[in-house]
């Protein structure tokens, strides 16, 4: 009996140990120099930014697109292909500047390589009299949405837009 009693002990005593064992004592800083904290986390900052906007096309139905947003600087892309009637595209891009082109990729009877862009054409309405098919550059900050970005000038002639990738 004495050995059992004795054995009811030694959980407890290590209990006791194990749980009177908790965080040390902060030390005091070096030349009253206080340490950063540890238990922050601070995310970075987003390095990239989207392009989205409206598709469209000339002719009842929307062919698959490619839409490509062309970085001014580089030359460097990004791009996403687009099924046929999707009306919406949505680019993550690094932040920076750029042109978006769409090109048809083909299929369904319609033919590849041409070429719509977000030109001055765009915001004029592709009015009649609007002549002014230059692209325009979309400034993308990092963390922001760039929204209206629309491809929609199928009127000008394919060579001044860059070669679909």
């Amino acid at each position: 009996m004495k050995n059992k009693l004795w054995l009811s002990f030694i959980p407890l005593s290590l209990a006791i140990i194990f749980c009177s064992v908790g965080t040390p004592a902060p030390t005091e800083p070096a030349d009253g120099v206080e340490p950063p904290p540890t238990d922050t986390f601070t995310p970075p900052a987003p390095q990239t930014g989207y392009i989205t906007g409206n598709l469209s096309y000339p002719s009842e139905m929307i062919p698959p697109l490619r839409v490509v947003a062309w970085n001014v600087a580089d030359g460097s892309y990004v791009y996403v292909d687009t099924p046929a009637n999707q009306f919406e595209y949505i680019l993550e891009v690094p932040a920076g500047t750029y042109y978006v082109v769409a090109y048809v990729l083909g299929g369904d009877g319609f033919p590849a390589g041409l070429a719509g862009g977000y030109t001055q054409m765009v915001p004029c309405g592709l009015a009649y009299g609007c002549n002014d098919h230059t692209l325009i550059p979309v400034v993308v900050e990092a963390g922001v949405t760039v929204i209206g970005i629309d491809p929609g000038d199928w009127y000008g002639d394919p060579a001044a837009f860059p070669p679909m990738p």
